[in-house]
């Protein structure tokens, strides 16, 4: 009688199971999903206008209740921000150029050096985005930049990229501001390569990356502060739902 080690295929005969799970998933499979998420994205991004009316009361009302809690500091932080001309041209383009090209590159690095993390890491970021275009669809908030008559300036419109900021990569949802991705991303970009990095001193770079995305967001007028809570909230509700905390760190004991 055969074994089943017999009728068993010969790439996998022998191999641990720790190091078939550790294969990279094909990157033509990735890329197929990384096209599939922009293309659902460019559907939302194209009823901007239909959301206009619906995402500037919302913004209005974000912007009142964040008055109420004491946390309305987004249009002094805007506005000082503006008077420093060099300042506002570096977070204007920070805005404008940091947080995709982040993105990928701690997802490329994932799926190069850790393939056993990758796949939670790389559902998480999937959870992330589709989070995040359900909200926009349905709750539409204006960025402070775009409330009439509320006093903000639109730093990085003021910096040439024009008030869609469509000189980037990927255009910006006009009126998707809650939750702001900018910040899930960094959250998700902070701890990936955390798990990543073996040197403490780059762990604390990572740690300390969310809080720059943060100071970039408030001075450009893009985001309100709560905004930056739910896109926290978002990256890490997907983060534990990948389970991503089962993998062993990297270097780790």
């Amino acid at each position: 009688m055969s074994s089943a080690l017999e009728t068993a295929p010969a790439t996998t005969v022998g191999l641990p199971e720790r190091r078939i799970r550790r294969r990279r998933p094909l990157l033509v499979g990735e890329l197929v999903v990384v096209l599939c998420l922009l293309r659902v994205y460019d559907l939302a991004r194209a009823h901007a206008e239909v959301r206009r009316t619906a995402a500037i009361a919302h913004g209005e009302t974000i912007l009142r209740l964040e008055g109420w809690l004491h946390l309305d500091i987004e249009r002094a932080v805007n506005i000082w921000t503006t008077r420093h001309q060099e300042l506002s041209l570096l977070a204007s383009h920070l805005y404008q150029f940091l947080h995709i090209p982040v993105t990928l590159s701690v997802l490329a690095w994932c799926w190069l050096l850790r393939p056993e993390l990758y796949r939670r890491a790389r559902n998480a970021l999937v959870l992330v985005n589709i989070t995040g275009l359900a909200v926009f669809l349905l709750l539409p908030v204006a960025p402070p930049r775009l409330l009439p008559d509320s006093g903000f300036v639109d730093a990085v419109a003021a910096a040439g990229f024009g008030t869609t900021h469509s000189a980037g990569p990927v255009d910006a949802d006009q009126y998707g501001a809650m939750p702001s991705l900018h910040m899930a991303w960094a959250v998700w970009s902070a701890v990936v390569a955390y798990w990543l990095v073996r040197r403490q001193l780059l762990k604390v770079v990572w740690v300390v990356y969310p809080l720059l995305i943060t100071v970039i967001v408030v001075m450009t007028a893009n985001h309100y502060l709560l905004d930056l809570v739910a896109g926290a909230g978002v990256a890490a509700a997907a983060l534990a739902t990948s389970g991503l905390h089962r993998v062993r760190e990297y270097g780790g004991s």
